[in-house]
């Protein structure tokens, strides 16, 4: 009895220390558990991160992607603008120099209207001194008749000696009168002759001018087919080259447009071929067209097997 009292007394204290170490350590393993579960919490929550920041990495690269792609979009966008800037300085030239072109052929349609008018007035000038001549003429006809019978009639007063002294006085008087009007008139007709002589003279000035105005209104046609053609109106430019060649026929450009109109743009070759071996004909061996033009022909004689270029 007395040793499992004193067994007692001795475990006792043992009993109450496991006790107590069970206590620290149920407390130690729920601080353990709650340590685990956070741990768990901060996998998960780092995880969550990871997989966050895997789409974003794509989402990066796709931006990425698409910044690059938007910077070759922005180049090419910037190279395009240069491309029209450079365009519409062309055109704005271009618009300037059709301008410029269109108050010259202005200014040449209004100095050939004046010209015109100018040249009317002159050849109004010589029918009326022609007129005035012929009128005169037949004054001087009329007057030399008049003279004649005067003359007639006072022989045949002195032939028939009337003694009509009166009357013969009055003849007489009618004859100096006559003689009178008779100078006046050679007077006149002189002056008339003279300003008659000063018409071939004119007709020459106008015959020169009226070359000019030929080659002035030829070069104007020329200008205007050029215009056309730059405009893309070719039946209208073909019409003004033909007026240009019409009004001068030694005009070897006139005759190259033509034929390049037509082998260029409307595509009919025989009459191409016909402008360019007229404009062969007339232009200058050392023209840097000519060699182009005698290969086209050479080129589509060969192509249709027609004779070779004479």
């Amino acid at each position: 009895m007395r040793k499992l009292i004193f067994l007692i007394f001795f475990l006792i204290p043992t009993f109450l220390s496991y006790a107590q170490d069970i206590a620290s350590l149920k407390e130690e393993l729920e601080k353990l558990k709650k340590e685990y579960e956070q741990v768990v919490r901060d996998r998960d929550n780092i995880l969550s991160q990871v997989k966050n920041l895997l789409q974003y990495k794509v989402k990066v690269r796709e931006m990425s992607d698409e910044v690059a792609r938007v910077n070759n979009l922005n180049e090419k966008l910037k190279q395009e603008k240069q491309v029209f800037l450079s365009q519409i300085a062309e055109l704005k030239e271009h618009i300037s120099q059709l301008q410029k072109d269109k108050g010259q052929l202005k200014e040449e349609i209004e100095y050939l209207k004046n010209y015109i008018e100018k040249k009317e007035v002159e050849y109004r000038i010589v029918e009326a001194v022609k007129k005035d001549l012929k009128e005169s003429q037949l004054e001087n006809e009329r007057l030399k008749r008049n003279i004649k019978e005067l003359e007639k009639k006072i022989r045949d007063l002195e032939n028939q000696n009337l003694g009509a002294k009166a009357e013969v006085k009055l003849y007489e008087r009618q004859y100096n009168e006559l003689r009178k009007k008779y100078a006046e008139a050679l007077a006149t007709n002189k002056r008339l002759e003279r300003r008659l002589e000063e018409v071939p003279k004119k007709f020459a000035e106008i015959a020169r001018e009226n070359k000019l105005l030929i080659k002035e209104t030829a070069l104007m046609h020329y200008n205007l087919g050029v215009f056309y053609t730059q405009e893309k109106q070719y039946k209208r430019a073909i019409a003004e080259f033909e007026k240009a060649i019409e009004l001068n026929p030694e005009d070897a450009y006139a005759y190259f447009n033509l034929g390049y109109i037509y082998a260029e743009y409307l595509v009919n070759r025989p009459k191409a071929i016909k402008y360019f071996r007229q404009y062969l004909k007339l232009a200058n061996k050392e023209d840097k067209d000519v060699d182009w033009v005698k290969r086209y022909i050479l080129t589509w004689q060969a192509w249709e097997a027609k004779s070779p270029l004479k």
